[in-house]
């Protein structure tokens, strides 16, 4: 009975998200440097549905507050602070990650619904590789930005937000003053973000 029960358990964490250093059972590994020669060779200007590759990110982070970063979007240089005035969600996910795809059309749904409001959505792919990732979404148009960041922007965002569950999804409300308001870890349904937005807009 202890076995079945522990069993059920663990079943329910994994659905609920994924550790960042779980295998990664659906993207074939690359050597570091393969994938630093694929990532400078990245267009400036992806097609729709890709990503853009997050080019810099604050050296200081401060509690509980907005940690900004620069891409390039079709030819414009862009920041997250360029948002401050809206409330944000940064949705931190990973293709190899059963519930960060799970939630990914609500979240598409979301930044559609609420696109007239003073609201900003964007998905921060920590992929190790931003051609699975820009594969990935070829078949799975997103209705909001997606940049490509794998390496500090989440661990960051956990120190700023004083977080320490490495998993994946992780998404951060920021409010329109660029205070990090609400932290989550693992997935959430619609109706729980919509619900935490709406405290903020």
């Amino acid at each position: 009975m202890k076995r079945v029960l522990l069993a059920a358990i663990l079943a329910a964490a994994v659905s609920f998200n994924c550790s960042k250093t779980t295998e990664k059972t659906d993207v074939k590994p690359q050597d570091n440097k393969q994938n630093t020669q694929q990532q400078q060779k990245q267009d400036t200007k992806p097609a729709s549905g890709s990503s853009f590759v997050v080019k810099d990110v604050d050296k200081d982070v401060t509690k509980n507050e907005m940690v900004d970063f620069k891409w390039d979007e079709n030819g414009k240089e862009m920041k997250l602070s360029d948002y401050k005035g809206k409330v944000i969600l940064l949705n931190f996910w990973a293709t190899w990650c059963p519930p960060c795809r799970k939630e990914l059309p609500d979240l598409s749904t979301l930044s559609t619904e609420l696109k007239d409001k003073d609201f900003k959505m964007i998905g921060v792919s920590v992929d190790d590789n931003q051609e699975v990732l820009n594969n990935f979404l070829k078949s799975n148009n997103l209705s909001y930005t997606v940049v490509f960041e794998p390496n500090e922007l989440v661990a960051k965002y956990m120190t700023s937000a004083g977080q320490n569950q490495n998993v994946v999804p992780q998404t951060y409300i920021i409010d329109k003053n660029g205070k990090v308001v609400e932290a989550i870890m693992g997935s959430r349904s619609k109706a729980d973000f919509l619900s935490l937005i709406n405290k903020y807009l």
